[in-house]
């Protein structure tokens, strides 16, 4: 037996009693069963998406699988006019759904979602067992719910807590029998892979380096019950923008995400505005079918370059004679890509938007063209306006608004304190890692905090062995990029290791960037420079994304002036 979600003991997070009774006793099966709980998905249909969730789905080898929908206090049904009540313990009456009718349509729903996938016609099954039932765990006699299509073999209640396999066994015999004699295939063990990948809630963290901290980035790796809850809601959502501080999960969800609507057939894109964000999700989702994974301006470039080879047109010059006098990374390019859309075929059944609030205004129109059904057709924007370096306004086209991630799994405890001292929003809980006070290499001048900036990542490879690509320098004053470049390099660093870059990094060098392309990325450890007379309205906003890059040491490096203000 095995059951998805494995809890733990813990049933916080399933609203109802009744559903936690009936997924009790399923922990105390012996049998081959595979039982999931609190499926959702969505699915085409008649060329419209189409929402589905199930309370239980029982799946077995041989058997096939049984859609089980659970309804808890005591039950009335009135067959002539299909109302069904539910009456608490306060004898409160409550209208509920027809159970059957709603294990029918989880059942073809089930059924349609699995035959859309091509693994699915590979696996040879022309027809599955399957069937529906309906569970009441506080009702002692369920049988007096039976009705026109409601036998007694599909009815479960209390009694049959005690003794599910039974249950479960009788139910899963009725359905053959009801088949009338009719083959079924068996799902068999890639039948059953094929369900778990559909419909097992199952999320992957995955550091981004290698790290010496190994129990601070187990802990980091386990999701908050918050965002797992999210990501539970989210199947049954289809337009979403989802807020959170730096360091919150938003990028890792973003990727489980667009990882979990490939994996159910839709074909997904995964974009964001940075190119070294765009290259780092890419490699995150490597090898991932029905996925395509790009920064917002290569998704124009490609498109646009495909619909010139087909017509023969020059999108951006048509553009820049439609809307002269605009700029060409915010104006041009998404105006050329809308035009190209007329003609190149690039269509998607789902979007995933990270770090949606770079995104210009004019970026939303062509990615809204790009989805099958502009209307319905999922689209997912993950956002934190903290992080708004570029000062974008613009509006995204979700009409509810965001869901907030409100602990941070990135930062330990004493970094959270000094980033968040400069976001504004709602509270972010900090990390129970409370990690190393936060360092300071104060100097006076840029070639005295090279200096110091060198015998600090010396010292980390020498004498703390720690690997260069845990370490980045980050440089908060971008327009004088180059000076700080060039004061490094006159600073060689021991054992051969280089300054290096984003582009090109290798394994053998420490990254030197600038704050803003940095941002979406993290490193165990970040040398934050360049901090002395930047502009007071880039002062905030830098700070904030550039100390939450920081996973377990910060190290600020400037005058010491500037160095004790930031710490207060």
């Amino acid at each position: 037996m095995k059951l998805y979600p494995n809890y733990g003991g813990d049933y916080s997070g399933i609203v109802s009693s009744a559903e936690v009774k009936l997924y009790e006793a399923c922990e105390r099966l012996k049998g081959d069963f595979y039982i999931f709980h609190s499926v959702a998905w969505i699915s085409r249909s008649e060329g419209e998406a189409r929402d589905g969730e199930a309370d239980f789905l029982v799946c077995h080898p041989k058997r096939g699988f049984l859609v089980i929908e659970v309804k808890g206090g005591r039950i009335e049904a009135d067959y002539s006019n299909g109302h069904w009540t539910s009456i608490d313990g306060r004898n409160k009456r409550h209208i509920i759904k027809d159970p059957f009718q709603q294990g029918v349509k989880a059942k073809f729903g089930i059924l349609a979602k699995l035959k859309e996938q091509k693994d699915w016609d590979r696996l040879g099954i022309r027809r599955v067992g399957m069937g529906h039932a309906a569970f009441f765990p506080d009702v002692s006699d369920g049988r007096r719910l039976q009705g026109p299509n409601a036998p007694p073999q599909i009815i479960g209640d209390a009694s049959d807590l005690g003794n599910l396999e039974n249950w479960l066994n009788a139910a899963f015999d009725y359905w053959a029998d009801h088949g009338k004699g009719a083959t079924t295939d068996s799902l068999g063990e890639r039948g059953i892979h094929l369900m778990e990948r559909y419909f097992a809630r199952v999320v992957e963290a995955r550091p981004l380096i290698a790290t010496q901290l190994e129990q601070e980035e187990r802990k980091r790796l386990e999701l908050t019950d918050q965002q797992v809850k999210l990501l539970d809601y989210l199947a049954r959502k289809r337009r979403v923008a989802i807020g959170g501080g730096a360091g919150t999960g938003k990028t890792v969800l973003a990727v489980e995400k667009a990882k979990r609507l490939a994996n159910e057939g839709f074909k997904t894109l995964l974009t964001c505005y940075s190119k070294p964000l765009g290259e780092h999700l890419a490699q995150l989702c490597a090898n991932q079918n029905n996925l395509e994974v790009m920064h917002f301006h290569k998704l124009c470039k490609d498109t646009i370059d495909q619909a010139e080879r087909i017509s023969g047109r020059d999108f951006i010059a048509e553009a820049k004679s439609t809307y002269p006098g605009k700029d060409l990374w915010k104006h041009y390019f998404p105006i050329a890509l809308a035009f190209a859309l007329d003609v190149a075929d690039k269509r998607y059944d789902a979007i995933v938007v990270d770090e949606g609030q770079d995104f210009e205004e004019e970026f939303w129109l062509p990615i809204e063209c790009m989805l099958e059904d502009a209307r319905s057709s999922p689209l997912y924007v993950f956002e934190d306006e903290n992080q708004n370096l570029y000062k974008r306004v613009s509006t995204f086209p979700i009409d509810d608004a965001p869901f907030a991630l409100t602990t941070n799994c990135r930062n330990t405890e004493n970094i959270h304190r000094i980033a968040y001292s400069y976001y504004k929003g709602d509270p972010i809980e900090a990390s129970s890692i409370q990690g190393r006070e936060v360092e300071l290499l104060a100097a006076d001048g840029i070639n005295a905090q090279a200096r110091k900036v060198k015998d600090y990542v010396s010292r980390l490879l020498v004498d703390e062995k720690v690997s260069p690509s845990a370490i980045a320098v980050l440089i908060a004053d971008r327009l004088h990029k180059k000076d700080y470049e060039d004061a490094l390099k006159r600073n060689a660093l021991a054992s051969g290791v280089k300054w290096g870059s984003l582009k090109g990094h290798s394994a053998n060098s420490v990254i030197v960037e600038t704050v803003a392309r940095f941002k979406g990325l993290e490193a165990e450890i970040i040398v934050l420079w360049g901090l002395d007379g930047l502009p007071g309205d880039d002062h905030h906003s830098t700070l904030y994304v550039g100390a939450s890059r920081a996973k377990s040491i910060l190290s600020l490096c400037g005058t010491n002036a500037t160095c004790e203000a930031i710490i207060g």
